[in-house]
């Protein structure tokens, strides 16, 4: 088949890639977009830890969990680059009065799901060497099945290996008005809202802060769950982040805001001394949603294909939705149900 793919982010550069394996003509457009969801995720590929109550999310990450470390084996093998994938753990870190509770929730995910690991507490020296600057204040378990991955490695190296199986990549713009009789697959994130097929996309500000911690250099620590919705990923050497803020707008403007500095800034002491550590940048990107913040994959027309809404999922949920999609487009067995993401109504 001849396919056209709009949109390079991490979505259409994992479809492009796993359809020009299956042997299809793809051409993928890229405009470039400041504010790209990929590059500004933190990368943590933990689901199990969740409290989301949707089992149709539920069913896709994990089996999306699942699959990172065959996909990632085989494409950092195809193009000799790293993603930064590590299955290094994660520490959570829960309030005293809910410590135990948490535990036997996340638990009992691995009952039926090998990928989940030992999930077990730590005790404060325990949490201290693993990551030695953090404080000890909370209660923290460590679910050994988590992992991390670098958005921007991950998407270079996708972009290197559908480049290298005979992929064409553009950096422009695409031209809705061509009729070239290709089958067309949208994922253009947050900027599907200038599409006009349903469903309807908004998108948030998702913002995060890069620090340095400057007594950890040499040490690799776990990716941190931490209190709500903060979460804290070690990146290399001593570079870290801390985020995110959710913030719903219609501006697509991606310059760090004072508010987001201060809340942010407030976050990361509440988990580190002033002292230990340095604050040196701002990242901003729009992560994309749906009314019910559930992917929408399938498609909106005999030669539309759509894939978006990925929010804060996309990082997981990414490299495994574009080895289904070029499946079910390949007219091959799926692991998926298609009909639980190919929606227009609001689901119950």
């Amino acid at each position: 088949m001849n396919i056209t793919i709009i949109g390079g982010g991490l979505a259409g550069a994992s479809a492009g890639y796993h359809l020009i394996k299956l042997g299809h003509n793809v051409t993928l457009y890229d405009r470039q977009d400041k504010g790209q969801a990929t590059f500004a995720s933190a990368g943590i590929i933990c689901p199990w830890v969740s409290q989301r109550r949707n089992k149709k999310w539920y069913r896709l990450v994990t089996k999306s969990a699942h699959y990172y470390p065959e996909f990632i084996s085989t494409l950092e093998r195809e193009t000799g680059m790293s993603t930064g994938y590590k299955n290094s753990g994660a520490i959570c870190l829960f309030k005293e009065n809910i410590f135990d509770k948490a535990t036997k929730r996340i638990s009992a995910k691995g009952i039926d799901n090998p990928d989940v690991g030992a999930v077990r507490q730590l005790s404060k020296e325990e949490l201290s060497a693993l990551h030695p600057s953090i404080t000890t204040e909370y209660p923290a378990l460590i679910v050994e099945g988590g992992g991390q991955v670098r958005g921007r490695k991950l998407l270079a190296a996708l972009k290197e290996a559908f480049i290298h199986h005979g992929g064409t990549w553009k950096n422009e713009s695409y031209d809705e008005t061509t009729d070239d009789g290709s089958l067309k697959i949208y994922t253009t994130g947050a900027w599907g809202a200038e599409q006009t097929y349903k469903p309807d996309i908004a998108h948030q500000r998702a913002e995060i802060m890069h620090f340095k911690l400057k007594n950890q250099q040499d040490i690799q620590s776990p990716v941190v769950m931490a209190l709500g919705p903060t979460y804290i990923v070690h990146l290399e050497k001593d570079e870290y982040v801390i985020g995110t803020t959710h913030i719903d707008t219609g501006s697509f403007d991606t310059s760090p805001t004072d508010e987001s500095y201060n809340y942010l800034q407030s976050e990361l002491y509440k988990y580190f001394k002033k002292e230990d550590v340095e604050i040196t940048e701002m990242g901003v990107g729009l992560k994309p949603y749906t009314r019910d913040f559930l992917p929408f994959i399938g498609y909106v027309d005999d030669n539309t294909f759509v894939i978006n809404g990925m929010g804060s999922t996309g990082l997981t949920a990414s490299p495994y939705v574009g080895h289904e999609v070029s499946h079910l487009i390949s007219g091959l067995p799926v692991g998926l149900d298609f009909s639980d993401y190919n929606y227009i109504e609001p689901q119950n």
